[in-house]
Formats: C-alpha cells, sequence, structure tokens
C-alpha cells in the first residue's frame, strides 16, 4: 500500500493540551503532546515510553520506545483504540500516521489510532546498519546483500551499546502491552501487518484479556516458515502473474510469449555476467549483470500491484537485451541511505527466531524456483555472523485463540501465501480468512480500495457480518506498463 511507504517528519510545534473526563483521554492528553507533523492539516499526540531493553533483569539500559496517537474525531462515542503494527521485522510504525490522520478519516472517527515504533525501529532507538542500508555506486547492486566487512562494520558500531538478544518479538509484545496500559486503554484492537502479524498473534496468546479484536494483513506467524520457502512461494506468484498477462489482452497481444522469454533471461544471465557501461550524473559506471540480484529484484516487485504490473514489460525489453527497464527499476541511480528499514533490527529478531525453522525445513525443491534459493541462503550467511542466540521452540509454536480475528490474504503474495493465511486460521476458533485475488503482499494502487477500508473498519466495530465480500473482486490493478516511459537510464 502507498500508506505504508510514507514517511513521518514529526516537528516539535505544540499546539495545546487537551484533557477530558474520561479515563483513557485523560491519560493519552496527559500522557502525550500534540504536535503538528511537517505536511499535516491536523496534529498529531506523541511523547516517549521508556522500557528496558532487558525485560528479563529490568537492569540497564533503556530504550525510549516513540509513542503517537491519532485522536478519534468522536470522543464522546469512542470505541477500542487500534494499535498499528507495522512489518519488517525493522518498520516503525508512525510512518503510516499520514494515512490515518490525513486521508483515511473513518478510521478515526471513532477510534484513536496509536503508532507505536518498537524497539529498535522507527523513533525508537532504531538498529540502523548505515553501511548496509547505503549504496555508494552502482555496482553495490549486483553484490551480495550482505557484505561480510559491511556486517562487520555494522556490528562494531552498535555492539558496544546494544544487546541484540533483546529484540525478540516477545520482548516487543511486552512493551506494546505496557504502552497499553501507560495510555490507560482497557481493550484494544490491532491491526497487524505482515510480521506484525506475528506480533499480533503472540500479543493475543500472552495478553488475551487485552485485545478486542485483531486484523492479520498478509500475516507472518511463530509457526510459519517462509524463508526457505521464499523462492517456491514467488514462483507461485510469477506463474499467477503470467496467466493474468494472458488473461488480459494488451498484455498478451504486447507479449504473446512472455514465459519464453523470462526463461531465456534467465539462462542468459545464469551462464554469464553480461558487462554494461551506464552514465548517472556524466560518470561512466561499469556494472556486471547477472541473474541472482535481477531474480531477487523481480521477487520483491512481486509485492505489490503498482511494481508488478511492471514486470511483463521489464522482461519483454531484457530479452530483446535492452536492460534499461530493469536497471531504471533496480533504481541503480540511487545512493540515498534508506533509513525506512532497520537492518540491525530485522537481523537481530530474523536470526533469532527464523533460522533454525527455515534450516529444518529446507531442501532441494528451494532451488527449482527462479529465485533458487538465495533468499535462505544470504541470509544464512548473514546470521553466521549475528550474535544472537536462538528462541526456545515455545515461542514458536501455533497460537490458539478464540479472539474474534479477520486474515487478509493476497492471491499474489511472494511471501506468505494464501495457504499460510489457512494454517494460521486453523488454530483460531473464531476467525474469518479472506483472499483479495490481486493482491501481492500488499497493496499499492488497485481500484476500490474502499472495499478494504470499509470491511476493515466494519469488523473493528463488529457489523462485518452485515456486509458481503464481493467488492474484493473488484479491487484490480491499473494497467500492465506495455512501453518505457520517459527517462530510462541511458
Amino acid at each position: 500500500m502507498k500508506r505504508y511507504s510514507l514517511y513521518v517528519s514529526l516537528l516539535v510545534s505544540i499546539t495545546f493540551l487537551w484533557r477530558c473526563d474520561n479515563k483513557s483521554d485523560h491519560d493519552i492528553f496527559d500522557r502525550l503532546s500534540f504536535y503538528q507533523p511537517e505536511g499535516f492539516k491536523d496534529s498529531l499526540l506523541i511523547g516517549h515510553f521508556a522500557v528496558y531493553e532487558n525485560r528479563d533483569t529490568k537492569e540497564g539500559r533503556q530504550i525510549p520506545l516513540f509513542v503517537a496517537v491519532t485522536p478519534a474525531r468522536s470522543r464522546d462515542s469512542l470505541l477500542e483504540p487500534i494499535f498499528i503494527i507495522d512489518g519488517g521485522p525493522g518498520v516503525g510504525a508512525s510512518h503510516q500516521a499520514y494515512f490515518y490522520t490525513e486521508e483515511d478519516t473513518h478510521y478515526r472517527r471513532h477510534h484513536d489510532i496509536v503508532y507505536v515504533d518498537v524497539r529498535g525501529t522507527g523513533r525508537s532507538s532504531p538498529l540502523h546498519c548505515i553501511e548496509l542500508q547505503t549504496k555508494n555506486s552502482p555496482l553495490e547492486y549486483f553484490e551480495h546483500p550482505y557484505p561480510r566487512d559491511k556486517l562487520a562494520a555494522c556490528l562494531q558500531s552498535l555492539r558496544d551499546s546494544v544487546n541484540f538478544d533483546f529484540y525478540k518479538t516477545r520482548y516487543i509484545v511486552d512493551d506494546l502491552e505496557e504502552v497499553r496500559q501507560w495510555l490507560g486503554y482497557d481493550k484494544i484492537n490491532l491491526l497487524g501487518i505482515s510480521f506484525g502479524g506475528k506480533v499480533s498473534l503472540m500479543y493475543m496468546d500472552r495478553h488475551p484479556s487485552s485485545i478486542e479484536r485483531v486484523v492479520l494483513h498478509a500475516p507472518d506467524a511463530p509457526h510459519i516458515d517462509y524463508l526457505s520457502k521464499r523462492g517456491r512461494y514467488s514462483q507461485r506468484a510469477l506463474e499467477l502473474l503470467f496467466k493474468n498477462c494472458r488473461s488480459d489482452s494488451s498484455c498478451h497481444s504486447h507479449f504473446p510469449h512472455l514465459e519464453d522469454e523470462f526463461y531465456t533471461v534467465m539462462s542468459r544471465l545464469s551462464k554469464q555476467e553480461i558487462t554494461l557501461e551506464i552514465t548517472i550524473q556524466d560518470s561512466i559506471h561499469k556494472i556486471k549483470l547477472n541473474w541472482p540480484p535481477v531474480a531477487a529484484k523481480i521477487a520483491g516487485m512481486l509485492y505489490d500491484d503498482y511494481q508488478y504490473v511492471q514486470i511483463p514489460h521489464i522482461i519483454h525489453e531484457a530479452y530483446l537485451e535492452n536492460y534499461n527497464p530493469l536497471l531504471e527499476a533496480m533504481q541503480v541511480r540511487s545512493t540515498d541511505t534508506n533509513y525506512f528499514f532497520a537492518d540491525g533490527m530485522w537481523l537481530s529478531n530474523i536470526c533469532a527466531e527464523d533460522l533454525e525453522a527455515s534450516t529444518r525445513n529446507y531442501d532441494d525443491e528451494e532451488k527449482q524456483s527462479f529465485l533458487g534459493d538465495y533468499t535462505y541462503q544470504t541470509r544464512k550467511q548473514a546470521c553466521a555472523l549475528w550474535p544472537v542466540e536462538t528462541v526456545d521452540a515455545s515461542d514458536l509454536s501455533p497460537v490458539v485463540s478464540d479472539i474474534e480475528t479477520l486474515i487478509i490474504s493476497g492471491q499474489l503474495d511472494p511471501v506468505v501465501p494464501p495457504e499460510t493465511g489457512a494454517e494460521i486460521a486453523q488454530y483460531l476458533s473464531n476467525s474469518e480468512h479472506i483472499v483479495i485475488p490481486y493482491m501481492g503482499h500488499m497493496f499499492a494502487s488497485l481500484s476500490n480500495i474502499e472495499c478494504y477500508d470499509q470491511y476493515v473498519l466494519s469488523f473493528f466495530e463488529g457489523k462485518a457480518k452485515e456486509l458481503n465480500t464481493d467488492c474484493f473482486d473488484t479491487m484490480k490493478p491499473r494497467p500492465f506498463i506495455v512501453s518505457s516511459p520517459e527517462g530510462n537510464i541511458q
């Protein structure tokens, strides 16, 4: 979703302090202060809540969690607040504040919307690996995603002040429970996105009396292993994309042999590197195009509809040996540091919780996909250097609950496809599972987005049974891209 890529730049400009007689009102307006971020017409409540990094001993380093709230408009008819729990792991929830404050105010009509940047993300002492999150030249887009020297530099910059063992999901969950109490809320709703689904499920397990309802969007889960299946899940999504192109008159007429062209490009770049020269800001750079990073980019583009409609054109042009659209999609012009994602937090969590199960479940079928086992192997190599202990098996058990839960999966999801949503639902006795036909892991520009928002909001208000799910079929992507826009790399 576009909303998931919006950044929140919170400026310190106090507007006013508002108190009410209601207990939760008193707490949020007393604990937090009003600030109007740059680009916002309205204000947020923001503040910090300190938690111990080591929750076991409650001694030593403390982490000031960044907390923001979009207050409900109708405070005389308040319903349970909605806690936004974002993905990654490594993404701060506060970047979504713009959407719920400025774009779709229906959510905030009767609900406070609460964003907590969980430990190690956003504005909560983020574990950024600047060396990994910065590209200094186009060449680096075609290298190993976790070079040993850059991992070592990141560890050197963090390890003197950070204990990486305390960024496991259970610590995040207990932080959120403390924030709930601090803000004075009785029961809350959870909207968990991707990794946020795993956090939400563990929250349901550890603090069930604190939760009213839960929405899980493309959820990960404690017992789900996607890391060893990333290749085959991406293969499944790609084949569905091929099928959708064949069914689309414009796409099929422009690219009638799309699948054959894809595997021709794959074979070509797998057998040999192709050296290209590109000019960026009057400087000439030589790059060596090879298959694994290209495959990883294509797998990444399957994440959402805005990107996946570009794939047929990129494949066709690459087949014709015009690699400019591919290089443009890979954004090789950019040499900026990406602060959206905290790589140190991501590694601390997945190396402790995901890798061991993935290693147990790994089989050679993964190598048969267009991505192969690239994702698993590169993460395994990175985790070999990352100093964390593996979690107990009890932390990775399926969550069993009767809390009312809505699970939303994307039919084209290359990370956690509908089968994983169905598996999660088996353990949730009061759940509904919806599959959106044209959604990937997220959505960006699908039509009739109101269908999604109306259904989710109705669910949180206990009214979803009054609606039918037919409108999800009308959420469709923009047309497939069939020609290059101006400005491709030359």
